[in-house]
């Protein structure tokens, strides 16, 4: 199968993901689907994870007893989460255009990873390829980072990364609302292995604390000086910024029903919490 070149860009950051971001972003992901999704379906319910990356979410799943398909474009990516989730099946699929073999009960996507299509027609063609993947009566939550929260928080400063011994990392997310598009850059240092200096190697581990986060981003917007041999790379990942309206009406054109939109708290949303909609495939609706 060959995707969209779009999707091999995804595969570079995969082995970071999976190390980093991948295991933090599952554990603060299934409080939304315990609070607005889970309790609404069978304890073994057939679920899809739409864009799952590198699969600790559909791991958490899969021992609480739900049978789990997570679909991916990045084969990188796929491959991490078949080692994290071996009870899970995957797919390497285009999230615009896809099918299952079988129908699920619900489907999720995590992460605002629908803010990856970039267009109306890509996040239409997603919204659909759901559609027909769920069963009638079927739910599907998925968040999104929207314009407002987007134009307050993404304002092109390091917002999280880390520092170890061997590598560093950081994330910096940027916004333009006056197009409804932005990026957020990773950028990655790698030792050449060369060893730190004592100093050093007890800085970057105390680094590792919550409570030091401020001097880390700190140290991170100045690390190619801390660390001139350390080879460096960047990833790139552009995103669109939807709103509520524009959602709701996709949602609708795509045959959804019962639209209900909130934050992770279950309050209307605002600038400071990404939006969660959940919606459901209607009973007796031709395909």
């Amino acid at each position: 199968m060959v995707l969209n070149s779009y999707y091999t860009e995804y595969d570079s950051w995969a082995w970071l993901y999976n190390q980093t971001m991948g295991p933090e972003y599952s554990v603060n992901q299934i409080r939304p689907l315990e609070n607005l999704l889970l309790p609404l379906i069978p304890n073994d319910a057939h679920l899809l994870d739409l864009c799952c990356g590198t699969g600790q979410l559909a791991h958490q799943l899969t021992e609480r007893g739900y049978r789990v398909v997570g679909l991916d474009g990045s084969s990188a990516m796929l491959d991490y989460a078949r080692q994290n989730a071996p009870q899970a099946e995957f797919v390497w699929a285009d999230a615009r255009k896809f099918n299952l073999p079988d129908q699920v009960d619900a489907a999720f996507s995590t992460s605002a990873s629908l803010n990856h299509m970039i267009s109306l027609a890509d996040l239409k063609a997603a919204l659909q390829s759901v559609y027909v993947a769920l069963r009638e009566d079927g739910l599907f939550l998925f968040d999104l980072n929207h314009p407002a929260q987007m134009s307050k928080w993404w304002s092109g400063k390091i917002v999280e990364g880390e520092i170890t011994i061997s590598y560093a990392w950081s994330l910096v997310p940027v916004y333009d609302p006056s197009q409804d598009l932005g990026y957020f850059k990773v950028s990655l240092f790698q030792s050449q292995g060369m060893r730190l200096n004592p100093f050093k190697n007890l800085l970057y581990r105390l680094l590792s604390l919550r409570w030091l986060t401020r001097l880390r981003l700190r140290l991170l917007a100045q690390f190619q000086e801390w660390e001139p041999t350390w080879q460096r790379s960047s990833m790139t990942y552009r995103v669109t910024g939807y709103s509520e309206q524009v959602i709701r009406r996709l949602l609708e054109e795509v045959g959804f029903t019962e639209i209900q939109v909130q934050t992770i708290d279950e309050t209307p949303v605002d600038a400071n919490h990404s939006a969660y909609f959940r919606c459901r495939k209607p009973v007796n609706r031709r395909e």
